[in-house]
């Protein structure tokens, strides 16, 4: 699995934040702008297309939440399935893949979707 070179900024408050090296699928859970909620709280893996146009937007600032930057980059169609296999079947991570989601066409779109389809707080009503 590859690595992932970030600089992630500090919550509220001044400061320069901090480089660090982390594995992609710890980034995809817990560092990325853009889908760490969707794919950690939700549970849902990114399609493809979406996961590259994270990638490769190279970060964001999240403001009073922090943020993280990264040297933008894409991962490969055969890398996209290796990662996914590995995350789709791994207990450690409890993932699911919703096909029905493929034809959003931007991360903004899918993430919508994932709420709309897959909150976790209506699945515990």
């Amino acid at each position: 699995m590859q690595q992932i070179r970030i600089k992630k900024l500090p919550g509220i408050g001044a400061g320069e934040g901090k480089r660090e090296t982390v594995w992609l699928d710890e980034f995809i859970m817990q560092h990325s702008p853009g889908l760490s909620m969707y794919v950690s709280l939700a549970k849902q893996f990114p399609p493809f297309h979406i996961l590259n146009e994270e990638l490769m937007s190279g970060g964001s600032d999240l403001g009073m939440s922090g943020g993280c930057f990264w040297q933008p980059f894409s991962l490969s169609e055969s890398e996209y399935r290796e990662l996914a296999d590995e995350m789709l079947t791994s207990p450690l991570y409890d993932l699911e893949y919703d096909q029905n989601l493929e034809d959003r066409k931007t991360l903004k779109k899918w993430c919508s979707s994932v709420l709309s389809h897959h909150n976790p707080r209506r699945k515990s009503n």
